[in-house]
């Protein structure tokens, strides 16, 4: 499905289009070439809402648009949704008020290119979209510094903060982490320098936004304020149920609303929307930008009379129950409860229509634990390798065919991990900012289990993640003989070779104390990590490396997996 806001297949865009209505509002279809030029200085209010997209969303972006160059040749145009604008005519001063999150990712994108190419005559046309006679995006006053020093200055991607994360917000965490995703992504293997000449050829002619402007700033807040107020809100399940149960026939409507309430207590009204996509997935095994009820209803041909009722029946009904099943930690039917717990922490969907699909082969019960050890290993490590997630779904669908065709779980390659998983996995795991990444609490917690105890999930009130090495500290701490200057604390505070687990009450008594006070500490402790860390008799860079390396095998060996 492609990302709400992020794009869907356009057949023009090599002209613009504009109308106007009462003189009030104009309505353009623009391509980016247009959009990020001299015509528009966008400008972020001081009250807009932070920029919140992450990696997975970014990636879909980036998939979602290389995904229909490829698929195209180039030629077709690409939809990236619709900005509210306010603007007046000839006027370059633009106020962004609806769409920040696709801009501020496009001029991430443009900044990632820019920075790795070598040509000049490309890196100009790359800062163009950048700055012109001015910066093309001013975000808001708080984190504009850190905009230009990490985004927008040539060069300025491929640097680093000096300062701790810890300090930046959500929103500049939020733009250097998908900076650098952006970065990784855009020099792997597929992305020589041709194809990204080739991007960003596509991305200037034929990726267009809609563009609804006004020239008043609260008249174009009173109208997104307006459609947001008068719009019929219905949750996903809601609306998808709404709009299947319409189509069954009347006479069996009432027992096709059993069945469907019967699924959403089993598992709730999330898990119910969650569900039709996996049905989707096994039926049609593509993504598709076309709401899921309406591929349900397609698929499963709701305009014949029984088809629907059928569908609930013999399809909803039985996974629903599967999946209520399945995710029982106790009493797991199956035998795989443990690895379908841990498949939950990663990811609560993507590892679902795998999972019923092979539950409906009724294969024998040590085949069937086979299968979810390495769908586990496989899940996390394509989280934390970075594969964007329509790479992940691809995965999944191709697992599927495996499943089909019925071969034994150790020949199934799809399962395996490719070197290409290993490699990213691995410097995702060894990063000097290893616990900004989102799955770093999930991974420890991973890597306990590997050690034979589960700490449990992280919590204010009874777990917490512990830097060993502070983040900071007095400026006579013993801590200076090995890290004499802030520059060698950051490098070595946040690796996942300097974090462990304590209970609140052993955090606040490590506090930020030198090593000979922690060291007794964390010997002490009911976390198995940190009891490991007492054996250490100091703790400095080579003992920090040496942890990261120790951590990343336990991990690998509980998952198979040779580095």
């Amino acid at each position: 499905m492609a990302l709400r806001g992020a794009g869907t297949s356009c057949s023009v865009v090599k002209k613009t289009g504009t109308f106007r209505v009462h003189d009030l509002i104009s309505v353009s279809v623009l391509p980016l070439k247009d959009l990020f030029s001299d015509d528009f200085h966008f400008r972020l209010p001081y009250f807009q809402r932070a920029y919140a997209w992450q990696t997975e969303q970014v990636g879909r972006l980036l998939s979602d648009i290389t995904g229909a160059m490829r698929a195209s040749g180039g030629r077709r145009g690409y939809l990236l949704g619709k900005l509210v604008l306010a603007k007046r005519k000839g006027q370059p001063e633009t106020a962004l008020v609806d769409g920040h999150q696709r801009v501020m990712s496009l001029t991430l994108l443009f900044a990632v290119l820019r920075d790795l190419e070598s040509n000049p005559r490309f890196q100009e046309r790359l800062n163009g979209f950048i700055r012109g006679r001015e910066l093309r995006l001013t975000p808001q006053e708080a984190i504009a510094p850190s905009c230009e020093r990490f985004v927008q200055a040539p060069g300025a991607t491929s640097v680093e903060p000096d300062e701790d994360l810890d300090i930046l917000s959500e929103t500049e965490r939020n733009i250097i982490e998908n900076r650098n995703y952006l970065r990784t992504e855009l020099t792997s293997v597929e992305f020589t320098p041709d194809m990204r000449h080739a991007l960003v050829d596509y991305l200037a002619e034929q990726c267009c936004v809609i563009v609804s402007s006004v020239d008043d700033e609260d008249e174009a807040w009173a109208s997104l304020r307006t459609e947001e107020e008068t719009r019929v809100e219905f949750s996903k399940t809601a609306r998808a149920k709404f709009n299947l149960l319409a189509i069954v026939p009347a006479n069996e409507r009432s027992e096709c609303q059993r069945v469907w309430e019967a699924c959403e207590t089993l598992l709730g009204a999330s898990d119910m929307h969650a569900l039709l996509g996996h049905l989707r997935t096994l039926k049609r095994r593509r993504q598709s930008g076309k709401p899921v009820e309406v591929e349900i209803a397609e698929s499963y041909k709701f305009n014949v009379a029984g088809a629907g009722a059928a569908f609930l029946k013999t399809q909803l009904q039985p996974a629903a129950e599967c999946l209520a099943a399945l995710r029982r930690t106790d009493e797991n039917p199956f035998g795989v409860g443990e690895f379908a717990e841990r498949l939950r922490w990663i990811d609560m969907q993507l590892w679902v229509p795998a999972a019923l699909l092979w539950l409906q082969t009724k294969r024998d019960t040590e085949e069937t634990k086979l299968f979810f050890k390495r769908l586990e290993r496989l899940v996390w490590m394509m989280r934390i390798a970075g594969f964007d997630p329509t790479k992940q779904h691809n995965r999944i669908v191709q697992l599927l065919g495996e499943i089909d065709r019925g071969g034994p779980v150790s020949k199934m390659r799809e399962l395996e991990v490719t070197a290409e998983m290993r490699d990213k996995a691995l410097t995702n795991l060894r990063s000097p900012s290893f616990d900004a990444k989102h799955f770093s609490g999930r991974v420890l917690r991973r890597i306990s289990i590997a050690l034979g105890e589960d700490p449990g999930p992280i919590a204010r009130d009874r777990l917490t993640i512990e830097h060993v090495l502070p983040r900071a500290f007095e400026a006579k701490s013993g801590w200076r003989a090995q890290f004499p200057s802030v520059r060698s604390v950051k490098q070595y505070a946040h690796r996942l070779g300097n974090l462990t687990f304590l209970s609140p009450e052993e955090n606040q008594a490590a506090d930020a104390f030198d090593w000979a006070v922690k060291r007794p500490i964390l010997a002490r402790s009911q976390c198995v990590l940190s009891r490991r860390l007492g054996e250490q008799e100091d703790w400095s860079p080579p003992q920090i490396y040496g942890r990261t390396e120790d951590l990343i095998g336990i991990l690998f060996k509980d998952w198979e997996i040779k580095f």
